[in-house]
């Protein structure tokens, strides 16, 4: 081999060598990086508002005492950038990952985030994340937390809570306030202590609540919808394919509407109620009445049912329709 070709071959051994090592210090330097155990802290308004955004893996948000936003756990493992910092009153939090095609790609294997995050009771708070487990306690400004592949936990919250996920369940716990509960696939639990209004919707899903609030909503098309109430004003329930059952004391002047295309629609209200009720099933349900032991109307020909009865001083309306399930009307 002649000289130059020696040396040719010396320079690309060198050049293959000082690339390897590259590419393994890149490698364990991400590593260590994505890795990497938090625990830094922030000083916080008390009702400041908090914005938390990360991709992936659990993270909890604890309501405390103190004036201070604090973050701990373990990054995952794809992690690219730590975003930590104050604005104002707001604090951000960030977890940013690699996204571009190959080892990093989001559909690679791999951990996600491990975060506990402590904030001050009084804040506001905001998180997104599109694959996530999430709990939120303790929580007394508002939140607004969203994810799209994940379950949804919540406890003690108040002021103006909205939840919501595509794909899974949402449990939420000691809400006080205003509450819009949503999720495409997944059931929804819930128990509203205190507050006017309550919103729960779900695609495909159950429904099953607890409310004081004195307006309440309730959309599924395939699930069923349990509402325990107590005394109302507005009510507006409607599923497809599936059941309604809810209980209720109606306030003078409350108007309950509640419809289904193929299942039960079974209300309950306090003894004595005083309302105008007008009970529809169209193609072949049944109508029962256990409050004044009415019959239901049908015609020389076809399958409708219908019903109309008043009680007392009606000063309520109770609109009940189905195409062909079963209503029935009844008091505790």
């Amino acid at each position: 081999m002649s000289s130059i070709c020696k040396k040719k071959a010396k320079q690309t051994n060198r050049f293959k060598s000082t690339f390897v090592l590259a590419v393994s210090l890149i490698i364990l330097c991400t590593q260590a990086f994505a890795q990497e155990k938090v625990n830094e802290t922030l000083d916080a308004d008390p009702n400041g508002f908090v914005e938390i955004k990360h991709v992936s893996g659990e993270a909890k948000i604890i309501g405390w005492d103190q004036d201070e936003v604090k973050v701990e756990g373990v990054l995952g493992e794809r992690t690219e950038k730590f975003r930590f910092e104050r604005e104002g009153k707001t604090i951000i939090l960030e977890v940013e990952v690699k996204n571009n095609k190959g080892w990093w790609s989001n559909n690679s294997s791999g951990n996600g985030d491990d975060l506990v995050i402590h904030v001050p009771k009084g804040s506001r708070i905001e998180y997104n994340s599109p694959n996530a487990e999430v709990s939120v306690s303790s929580i007394y400004g508002g939140a607004d937390v969203s994810v799209v592949n994940g379950q949804l936990r919540a406890d003690d919250m108040r002021g103006r809570i909205r939840l919501s996920s595509v794909n899974g369940d949402i449990r939420a716990m000691g809400l006080e306030g205003e509450v819009v509960v949503d999720t495409v696939n997944g059931d929804i639990r819930a128990e509203q202590t205190e507050g006017d209004e309550i919103r729960a919707n779900t695609v495909n899903g159950d429904i099953d609540a607890k409310s004081s609030a004195s307006e309440v909503t309730a959309e599924t098309v395939n699930g069923d919808i349990e509402f325990y109430l107590q005394k109302v004003e507005v009510v507006n329930t409607n599923t497809v394919n599936g059941g309604i059952e809810m209980e209720m004391e109606l306030l003078d002047g409350a108007n309950v509407q509640a419809s289904s295309v193929g299942g039960r629609v079974e209300l309950s209200f306090q003894e004595g109620v005083q309302a105008r009720f007008d009970l529809e099933s169209h193609t072949g349900g049944s109508i029962k009445d256990n409050i004044t032991g009415k019959k239901a109307n049908k015609p020389k020909y076809g399958p409708r049912r219908w019903l109309e009865f008043s009680t007392g001083n009606a000063s309520s309306t109770v609109e009940v329709s189905t195409v062909h399930g079963r209503i029935e009307v009844k008091t505790k």
